[in-house]
Formats: structure tokens, C-alpha cells, sequence
């Protein structure tokens, strides 16, 4: 709370500050309402009504030692006198004559940590009998308010600029993933090429080191589309689709799956695919989908276990689904497996950004459709995408 400036701006903004001013001075018949932030150095003006012709508006500012607020910075206490001329202690007092007033309430104003932030003050050019206990319980009970109010307006401003550095910084981070994800498309598409390249060499060694190249640039491209996805999502833009009447879905997928083989030609990965078609949908994203769902198979499955792909259409619904045998994931995992950057085990050999399973649940709303998940050792663990086959649907 050092900032006295935007102490000031919120004070503004509470609606009910200035309906309590008017009250205090309906219930005491004293002209000048006022309530002043007090620190030990400084006395300034927060909300004011003023009918007394003392001229403070908000923003101004008193020399602290010369107020009788100053005080209440040591001990925190209620000040009533109906007549600063009669009053024994206050008489002397060099407020009343410097500031123009004779009859004086003024209330402490604390917030919810105890700390002091200023005063309720109520002033009058003339005597006003006000020294009673129905002014001053009214007096002490709006300081309390007040004091009510500036912590939820402090406690909403404070929520509020975490929010907003917060979106500033994932604006930030999700434009530089956007950056360096385009920037890294034509180096990864030399990759592509050189790699299709030695692949056909007759040197035996040279078209391993293709094979190589072309796994590993197949992988970059994969993490790169996620980043795109991601970014783009996060910036708060859909993720773009562009739906058909697919006719041969089934084989467009078979080419996801055999670039799977392709990459750990090692593994048994087993298709089944039996949509027909046509099928309304955006075949390349669902080659992003079976791709990514066979890549976590990978990850996450033994080396000498099976891996399944399904796809079909019944009663007017598609599914497209990838199932694995390894390591069930614990019930308690399986609703926060969707969210970025999640990986369901630290210690299997993981490089991957923890977006993939993101990226699918993305294709997946994108269709109007779902994808679940489910985990046991018998039936093995399945993600299932199902979204409507035809448009309009």
C-alpha cells in the first residue's frame, strides 16, 4: 500500500463512499465530510463532501503534525468535541484555528491485517452538539465499513493486475512458440528433402543415416505442429478446420499409421479401419490425431506389446481409437491427461512437449465430437474419438 496514488484511484471507484458522506452529514448537521489517507509524513484527501467552504478536494494535501489525525497513528482512537473553543484539550490545539472549524468527529479507519490506513473525519465552521453516542456508533460503525470496502476493492485490484500480467505473459510465451515453430518449417523442410535423399543412395550406411534423418525430422515436424496448435489456441483463436464429405478416410489414416511403422519399424502396430465413407471431418487434423494418440501409444507401451488402431462408423456417430497394452494410468490421472504439457510418467524416456493429448482433444471439439480415455490391464488403455459422420448432424 505505498503507492498513495493508486490508493487514491480506488477510493474513487467505491460506489458507496460518497452515499456514506452524505449520510454523515444528514445525521450530524456538520457541513464537511471527509475521509484523508494518514501515514506518519503525510495527510491527503481520499472523498470529500464539502458544504463548509474549506475548499479540500481529493488530492489535496495537509501537513500531517498539524491534524489532529496525526494521533490516531499511535493509538487509535475517536475524536468528538461539539466546540473547539470549550474543549479543555483541544482548545489549545493548533488545527481548529489554522483550518477554520470549532466542532470536530473523526474516527480511526483500519483494514482486515489491523493496519491503519486513515480517517473518517466530520467538521463544522460553527458548534454543532455532536458529542453523543448515536453520532459517534454511527461514525465509528461507517469507518468499519470503509475500512470493509477498501480491502475488497485493494483484494480485487490486486487479483485483477495478477490476471492481467499473467495474460500478458502467456500472450508473450504463446507468441514466441508461434515464432520459433514458423521459423523452424523451412530448416525441417531441408530436413525432409536431404532425408528422401539418402534414403535412396545404394550405400547401405547412407540410407540408414536417411531412415534416421527422416524419423527424427518427422518427429520436429510433429512437435512443431503441436506448438502452432497450442499457441494458436492459447492466443485465443480456434483451432482452424476445414470439413468435407471425406470418401477414402480410411486410407488417408492407414497413411498416418504406416508413417508410425515407418519411424519404429520394430513395434506391432495393427490397423483396423472400417469407416467407408463419406465422413464429414478434416482428414488432415484426424492424421494429426492418429498420429499423435499412436506416438503417446509408443511412449507409454512395452517394446514387445501390441498397438491397435480402429476406426468405424455406426448410427450416424465416427470413431477413430488407438489402443495400447503397458502400464494402466491411475484412475485419479485420467481428467487431467488432456491438459498441456502433461506427462503421464517421469521416468519412461519422454521427450515430447506433453501437448499431444492437448492437440487431440482440440481436433476433437473442433469436430463436435469427444475423445475419451480409458485404462485397465485386460482391456488395455484406449483413446476414442467420436464425433458426428455427416454434416448437420
Amino acid at each position: 500500500m505505498e503507492d498513495i496514488g493508486k490508493q487514491l484511484e480506488v477510493v474513487a471507484k467505491i460506489p458507496g463512499i460518497p452515499a456514506i458522506l452524505k449520510l454523515l452529514r444528514d445525521q450530524t448537521g456538520m457541513r464537511f465530510v471527509g475521509l484523508a489517507r494518514v501515514t506518519p509524513d503525510r495527510w491527503i484527501t481520499c472523498a470529500v463532501l464539502d458544504e463548509g467552504g474549506f475548499g479540500l478536494v481529493p488530492g489535496d494535501e495537509l501537513d500531517v503534525n498539524t491534524t489532529i489525525c496525526k494521533a490516531q497513528l499511535g493509538e487509535p482512537q475517536t475524536v468528538v468535541f461539539d466546540d473547539a473553543d470549550a474543549d479543555p484539550l483541544y482548545c489549545k490545539h493548533p488545527a481548529p484555528q489554522l483550518y477554520g472549524f470549532r466542532s470536530h468527529m473523526s474516527a480511526a479507519i483500519h483494514l482486515a491485517d489491523g493496519s491503519y490506513f486513515g480517517s473518517l473525519c466530520v467538521l463544522d465552521p460553527d458548534p454543532v452538539v455532536v458529542n453523543n453516542e448515536r453520532n459517534i456508533g454511527m461514525l465509528e460503525g461507517m469507518a468499519a465499513l470503509i475500512g470493509r470496502l477498501l480491502d475488497e476493492s485493494f483484494a480485487h485490484g490486486a487479483t485483477l493486475q495478477a490476471l492481467n500480467e499473467e495474460k500478458a505473459a502467456g500472450f508473450s510465451r504463446e507468441q514466441f512458440l508461434a515464432v520459433v515453430a514458423h521459423d523452424l518449417r523451412n530448416p525441417l523442410a531441408t530436413m525432409h528433402v536431404a532425408s528422401e535423399l539418402l534414403t535412396r543412395s545404394p550405400d547401405a550406411a547412407m540410407g540408414r543415416i536417411g531412415r534416421r534423418l527422416r524419423s527424427s525430422a518427422a518427429r520436429m515436424t510433429g512437435l512443431v505442429d503441436d506448438l502452432v496448435d497450442f499457441a494458436r489456441g492459447r492466443a485465443g483463436s480456434a483451432m482452424p478446420i476445414r470439413m468435407s464429405a471425406c470418401q477414402d478416410l480410411d486410407a488417408i489414416l492407414e497413411h498416418a499409421v504406416q508413417e508410425i511403422r515407418d519411424i519404429h519399424p520394430t513395434r506391432d502396430i495393427r490397423s483396423d479401419l472400417q469407416m467407408g465413407g463419406p465422413v464429414w471431418c478434416d482428414p488432415a487434423r484426424l492424421q494429426q490425431l492418429v498420429s499423435n494418440l499412436l506416438g503417446n501409444a509408443v511412449t507409454y507401451s512395452a517394446a514387445d506389446s501390441q498397438i491397435v488402431v480402429q476406426g468405424t462408423v455406426q448410427d450416424g456417430e465416427a470413431m477413430v481409437a488407438v489402443t495400447n497394452w503397458g502400464n494402466t494410468i491411475a484412475p485419479d490421472r485420467i481428467d487431467c491427461i488432456f491438459a498441456a504439457y502433461t506427462r503421464d510418467s517421469p521416468l519412461c524416456e519422454d521427450t515430447s512437449l506433453g501437448l499431444g493429448l492437448h492437440i487431440c482433444q482440440l481436433i476433437a471439439s473442433a469436430h463436435g465430437g469427444t475423445l475419451s480415455a480409458s485404462s485397465d490391464a485386460s482391456a488395455g488403455t484406449r483413446f476414442a474419438m467420436r464425433w458426428p459422420s455427416s454434416a448437420g448432424r
